[in-house]
């Protein structure tokens, strides 16, 4: 029996784009070889739909399976939705995300609630990419600080009771969804994987972050790169032959991870 087809699927901020300037320079060559072995690279990311399928422009892999806003939005290959919110969805979050606010009295502020300009300041992205940024269709981000807060314990229950799960990234706290994170993402795309090429792939996971745990848990293969605050965990299987916990951060920890599970090339894993 032929090993099985690879599926590499990654985290964005932190992890495939560095941290500071959001540049991919340093995983370009490591991505050229897989997409000339006809590898699948699979964005998984708290992003948007339009964040996601611009970077794709970007980097050549229009068409490409994505994961958006955290798991709650999955879209297989050629646009085909496998996962999304139904109509209203973020305009039901954000209410139930208001009212819990204000019954807790808690002090954090969301895209959704500011300017292009101000998500801009935050970020660091250009202002049309902030705009992408703010068009969310069925989550919400967070500036939060939940270190300084006490009532952390009683907003996660809160959420809880209205359907709605609370995550932490590397810059933002987000709100989506219950049961939508990026690990039911991942297996999402696997099974699709295997109804339309009737093989199993082998996954390689990247992420930087805690609200990658899933993910990483979801995959054959898992790559912590080294983030710039909490890292995923702890993880189901930790066994060092799955896990790689790279030594560079942002795109070069990607390079260095994707390159760990792959050498001496990738086609020899196909």
């Amino acid at each position: 029996m032929p090993p099985p087809d690879l599926m590499v699927v990654t985290d964005l901020d932190g992890t495939f784009l560095d941290h500071h300037d959001y540049s991919f320079d340093a995983a370009l060559p490591m991505l050229e070889r897989l997409r000339a072995d006809g590898v699948p690279v699979v964005f998984c990311s708290s992003k948007t739909r339009a964040e996601i399928t611009a970077l794709q422009r970007r980097t050549g892999l229009d068409g490409q399976a994505f994961v958006a806003e955290n798991g709650a939005i999955v879209v297989g290959r050629d646009g085909n939705v496998l996962a999304g919110p139904p109509d209203g969805e973020v305009a039901r979050l954000r209410a139930a995300l208001d009212r819990t606010r204000a019954d807790l009295d808690l002090h954090f502020a969301t895209f959704g609630g500011v300017t292009d300009e101000v998500v801009a300041a935050w970020t660091g992205l250009v202002l049309d990419a902030a705009g992408d940024a703010r068009r969310r269709e069925a989550s919400e981000v967070l500036l939060w600080h939940a270190e300084d807060d006490d009532r952390a314990d009683a907003f996660r229950a809160a959420l809880a009771a209205a359907g709605l799960d609370l995550v932490r990234g590397g810059r933002f706290w987000h709100v989506l969804p219950a049961g939508r994170d990026k690990g039911t993402a991942v297996r999402l795309l696997v099974a699709d994987h295997e109804r339309r090429t009737g093989t199993a792939p082998c996954t390689i996971g990247l992420g930087d972050g805690p609200n990658d745990t899933a993910l990483l848990d979801a995959v054959d293969l898992a790559v912590v790169v080294r983030g710039h605050g909490p890292e995923p965990g702890p993880l189901a299987d930790d066994r060092p032959e799955r896990v790689h916990r790279t030594t560079a951060p942002g795109p070069q920890g990607w390079a260095e991870g994707v390159s760990r599970f792959t050498t001496p090339s990738v086609r020899s894993h196909r």
